[in-house]
């Protein structure tokens, strides 16, 4: 009987034994587990919901932030939480919103020490129900720190650890039940059910984590996410490893917003997204950066991997997109570069987006590859605006004037408007320069209505039969306005709208054809003639020509520089645009006329009007004005 209660002493002692090491130890894991996830969610808070100064100051949270809390809170994590501010008063409660602004906040001891010294306090509470039920709470209170690293505040999380605490605690009994019998299992059991717990519970906090990370839109990584992300890939690459960047935007995006809504707009930057993601390897970071931008990090990368991907990403943006039945055709420029060994992360951005800017500016739709001379292009660029602000403030730009004659006389019949602008130094700024980055900034607005009564008030000196032509641009369509303001303008200056002339490209139609149907509806409206310019350079639809009723046919000068080394293929080709528009009921005008011999062949044809330096050159208003006294002394206005 004593050997038997021995050893039945002896056992119970063990499994006794076993059993306060074990609670002893789950007991220390719930309190590792509960610190761990306090530490990780305040972490996620600072770098998701306190990145600026002004949330402890407003007690204001945006929507993104909002959707973090609610999903921690969802998934259970989080029971409540208060920030404070450095003085460790109460700007913001989960439970009760930010306090009246005339309230009295008394301070939080607590959150005062954490501010002060910078390191966490964090306490585990157990409390045991008189139903014998184990409640586990964590308190936590976080330093909160701003964007430079410096404590703007505290961050108090209060976890609710019950549910886990209870499955260990409930894990005991079961194990100090059967222990006795299945001692063979008494360590596999528990380790697979806890490290299954574990993952759960880690799984959950992985989807708050991802909330964080992600743009909510697009599923691409938002900013914040892609420039750590980016620059752990620089930091940690080798001596020998290559990063390609891509800097790229949608082409026309505000169009396709503008025209179609922002529902069409958001459905179709997730389509952009996902063709940017499949196109690229697991490694590869792609991320949002904002409205229709996004960039692409290409580790351990070569020039022809990011052309071929640039190149799938390109193919893939040009197929048809459909959504509730709208669809459109788009495009994508993307700016590329491959990153020097010692080439910083934001240093090679710079490079992609100088790229990215030069392949919109000549085009869109294509992929440039960075190269050094377009920080000189830059530099220019940036010169350039700075001048063009400073003359528009200073009323520097002029206003020249090209004469158009009749052929069967050499009479002058009209001019065309052609503005000009010179450099600080004095040199001539060539208007294919300027006139794309008055576009780009939105100066074409005002500037082209300045230059519009600059040159009518011009022409209302010359004689009655002259016309005046000046060219649109398709920025100046935009608003949907210009029809009123050019009438405003006629009739502030008592000019005839039959004496003006408007001259549009291709290009303008193909940009937005309904918005500009209208307006040149509009104005042909009130008498003024429409002319295209640039004709045979771009698409040459004929469509165009049927539909808009244009005035005019202006022959591009390409076509008369070509007839100088191929005479025969490009005079039948002058020729059959001036039948062309001659059958169509339009008066032609033929550009770049430099010579007799141009003139010779021309006249064969019967085009109705001459323009080029064998007519004029540009030339100021006043030399324009003497030119007409030149040829009919006594003619001209009153006005």
């Amino acid at each position: 009987m004593f050997s038997l209660a021995a050893l039945v002493g002896f056992v119970c002692a063990i499994v006794f034994g076993v059993h306060l090491l074990i609670d002893r130890a789950i007991n220390q894991a719930i309190k590792s587990h509960a610190d761990m996830d306090a530490m990780t969610w305040a972490r996620e808070l600072n770098a998701n919901l306190l990145a600026s100064d002004g949330a402890l100051s407003s007690g204001m949270l945006t929507e993104d932030q909002k959707a973090v809390i609610d999903a921690a809170i969802k998934y259970g994590k989080v029971y409540a939480f208060i920030v404070y501010d450095t003085k460790g008063r109460m700007v913001y409660s989960s439970d009760y919103g930010a306090p009246d602004p005339g309230a009295d906040r008394p301070v939080n001891q607590t959150a005062q020490e954490v501010v002060t010294s910078g390191t966490s306090n964090v306490q585990v509470l157990q409390r045991m129900s008189p139903a014998g039920d184990q409640s586990v709470f964590v308190d936590a209170f976080v330093p909160a720190k701003g964007q430079d690293g410096r404590v703007i505040g505290a961050v108090q999380v209060y976890l609710d650890k019950s549910e886990i605490a209870t499955f260990y605690h409930s894990f005991l009994d079961w194990i100090g039940l059967l222990l006795p019998v299945v001692c063979a299992v008494i360590y596999v059991v528990p380790s697979v059910a806890f490290v299954m717990k574990r993952e759960q519970a880690f799984a959950r906090g992985e989807d708050v984590r991802q909330l964080s990370r992600y743009d909510a839109l697009t599923g691409a990584l938002n900013r914040h996410t892609m420039s750590t992300e980016a620059k752990k890939r620089f930091a940690d690459r080798g001596q020998d490893t290559q990063i390609g960047v891509f800097f790229l935007d949608i082409d026309k995006f505000k169009t396709v917003n503008d025209t179609h809504g922002h529902e069409f707009g958001d459905a179709y930057l997730k389509h952009i997204a996902s063709i940017l993601i499949a196109s690229v390897r697991e490694t590869d970071l792609v991320g949002r950066m904002g409205g229709d931008e996004f960039v692409v990090c290409f580790p351990d990368a070569c020039l022809d991997l990011l052309e071929r991907v640039g190149q799938k990403m390109m193919h893939a943006a040009n197929q048809p997109f459909e959504y509730k039945g709208k669809t459109i055709q788009g495009s994508l420029s993307i700016g590329a570069h491959l990153a020097d060994p010692d080439e910083s992360g934001p240093e090679a951005l710079h490079a992609a987006d100088l790229a990215l800017y030069h392949a919109k500016s000549t085009g869109r739709n294509k992929m440039q590859v960075y190269f050094k001379a377009l920080d000189t292009a830059l530099l220019r660029r940036c010169e350039v605006e700075a001048r063009m602000r400073q003359a528009f403030d200073r009323n520097e730009f002029e206003v020249h004037f090209q004469p158009l004659s009749k052929p069967s006389d050499g009479s002058i019949i009209g001019f065309e408007a052609l503005l000009r602008l010179n450099g600080a130094d004095g040199a001539p700024i060539s208007p294919t320069e300027f006139i794309p980055i008055a576009e780009e900034t939105g100066m074409i607005q005002a500037l082209g209505m300045r230059t519009l009564r600059q040159a009518i008030e011009t022409a209302k000196t010359w004689p009655d039969d002259i016309f005046l032509s000046v060219n649109l641009s398709p920025a100046q369509f935009q608003k949907g306005d210009l029809v009123s303001e050019i009438e405003a303008l006629l009739t502030e200056l008592a000019f005839p709208a039959g004496r003006l002339e408007l001259e549009v490209t291709e290009n303008l139609l193909m940009a937005d054809e309904e918005r500009v149907s209208a307006q040149l509806v509009g104005l042909k409206r009130m008498g003024i003639s429409i002319a295209m310019d640039d004709f045979g350079t771009g698409y040459s639809s004929l469509g165009y020509l049927w539909k808009y009723d244009f005035d005019k046919l202006k022959i591009d000068r390409v076509f008369l520089e070509g007839f100088e080394f191929d005479n025969l293929r490009y005079r039948e080709i002058i020729e059959t645009i001036v039948t062309l528009g001659h059958k169509m009921g339009m008066q032609v005008t033929v550009e770049g006329v430099e010579n007799e011999a141009q003139t010779e062949m021309l006249d064969e044809f019967a085009c109705d009007q001459y323009q080029g330096f064998l007519i004029g050159k540009p030339m100021p208003a006043a030399q324009a004005l003497e030119t007409i006294n030149a040829e009919r002394p006594g003619e001209t206005s009153a006005a």
